[in-house]
Order: C-alpha cells, then sequence, then structure tokens
C-alpha cells in the first residue's frame, strides 16, 4: 500500500522552534515536504515543552532514535516500548550533560503505518486524528492537566482553552512519568482515510469542525497542511506548529458496518 503525505513545521510568532515531524525517514525543522510513503511507515509529531531551553533537543533526540528503526520492527508493541524506553533515556543523558537544559522534554505522537493494522504511541498533548467514513475521530487523549480537570467535571473543553493550566502537561519524554501510551487500531488506514498528527500549536486555534471540514476538501493534502497551518496563525496561534497528514489514495468509502476500534 502507498500513503500520500504532507508537513510542514511553522515557527509561528515565537522567536526559536521546539517542534520537529518525523516523515519519510527525514526530520522537519521550520520546513515543509510532501511525497510517498509505501507501507510500513511511521509518521511522529514532537513538541519541546514548556519553553524551557532545549525542547527542540529534547525532540530531535527522540526522533533522531525513531529515525533509525525500520517501521516494521515497530509492529511489536514490547519492543516499540523499549525503543521509547530509550528515546527517555537518551534525553536524560543529555541533560545531565548539559546542565543549563536540565528541564527539557518533550511530548510525541506518532503512528506506525502497517498493512493490517495500524500501532500509535503518544505522550503529552500532541494528537492523532483520523478521518474517515465516520468523520473525524480523536485517536489521541491528551496527558495534561486541563484533560484531567474536564474528566474531573470542574471545566468545560471550552474553558480549557483559556485556562492559565492548559500547558501543563502530565506526561511527556524526558520526565519521571509513566512512558507513552501505546495503542493498536483494528485496521488499516484504508482508500481515501487521512491521518492527521499535530502539535498544540494548531488545536489550540483551530477548532474540531474547522479541522473536520478541512480534512473533507477536495484538494492536495500539500494545500490542505498549508491551510490548516494559515488557519491558526489567522486565528491566533501563539505557538510552533506541526501539521503532518497522510492520506490512502482513493475515494472514502461511507462507513455502514462498526468502526474501527482501539485494542
Amino acid at each position: 500500500m502507498k500513503i500520500d503525505y504532507a508537513a510542514r513545521v511553522e515557527i509561528g510568532p515565537k522567536e526559536t522552534n521546539d517542534d520537529r515531524v518525523l516523515i519519510d525517514g527525514q526530520i522537519l525543522d521550520m520546513t515543509s515536504r510532501a511525497g510517498e510513503l509505501v507501507v510500513p511507515a511511521i509518521a511522529v509529531v514532537c513538541d519541546g515543552c514548556g519553553g524551557y531551553d532545549g525542547g527542540g533537543i529534547a525532540a530531535q533526540t527522540v526522533l533522531e532514535l525513531l529515525s533509525y528503526e525500520s517501521p516494521e520492527t515497530l509492529e511489536d508493541t514490547n519492543y516499540l516500548a523499549q525503543v521509547l524506553d530509550n528515546c527517555t533515556q537518551a534525553v536524560f543523558e543529555k541533560k545531565a550533560a548539559m546542565p543549563s537544559y536540565s528541564k527539557m522534554c518533550t511530548t510525541v505522537a506518532g503512528c506506525v503505518f502497517l498493512n493490517n493494522s495500524i500501532v500509535l504511541f503518544h505522550s503529552g498533548d500532541s494528537r492523532v486524528y483520523r478521518y474517515d467514513g465516520w468523520g473525524l475521530a480523536r485517536m489521541t487523549v491528551d496527558h495534561s492537566a486541563v484533560r484531567q480537570m474536564i474528566d474531573m467535571g470542574q471545566i468545560t473543553e471550552e474553558e480549557a482553552l483559556t485556562s492559565p493550566n492548559r500547558n501543563v502537561i502530565t506526561r511527556c519524554i524526558g520526565a519521571s512519568c509513566p512512558p507513552p501510551e501505546i495503542y493498536v487500531a483494528n485496521t488499516a488506514i484504508a482508500a481515501g482515510e487521512k491521518f492527521l498528527l499535530c502539535s498544540d500549536g494548531l488545536w489550540e486555534s483551530v477548532s474540531t469542525e474547522q479541522i473536520k471540514e478541512i480534512l473533507s476538501r477536495d484538494i492536495p493534502i500539500d494545500k490542505m497542511v498549508n491551510v490548516l497551518v494559515e488557519t491558526a496563525l489567522n486565528q491566533g496561534s501563539d505557538d510552533n506548529i506541526s501539521v503532518c497528514i497522510c492520506a490512502a489514495r482513493g475515494s472514502i468509502a461511507i462507513a455502514e458496518d462498526k468502526p474501527f476500534v482501539l485494542e
């Protein structure tokens, strides 16, 4: 199976860029790229966290280690967990070697596309969405303070967007916290379906309905990526913005059976 992809990393209004995207074996930093993937393949977004010095180093470190792995080996979720643990240890080693970067860490959100399934992994508040015959579905649940407050009924989704705690994450790579979560989607990416991976610079400024509408457009996905990024900028995003779309060729089928499930 072949998958078209397009990705863009935008610095936005910030002075430095801590976002990175791994796609087609390349790490993107303040640039864009489009092309074709052959399954098995991997796509990953990282967002260096918290505004601390070195966030971009943490993101780069994680993606460099992931880029060395053959995607087919990551079908084994135990092996993937070990690779992600190695990423954590590598960030800790760099923190120890560079005391001025002692607080650096990074989110991660990734997909391993296989012939019969998709393995997802994430830590923090970077996200993975799937657009298919059922519409737009969020495949990850944020590891964040506001997500916990929403789950406890203390605030609404809308209030979370302006909460003073909205940038506080509860899980990442490079801190003492639980490891990234790993899921398996029981169906492979199908004709017309799209996976969107993004940092919070996108979803904090672009609503779910807007994301759904843009992903539904009959335009090339490189233009789709640019529309998402420009919409975020025009609507006041104050962060770096990473967007990566992976789309299977063909027309999307309207679902008539049960939707996919995560195991």
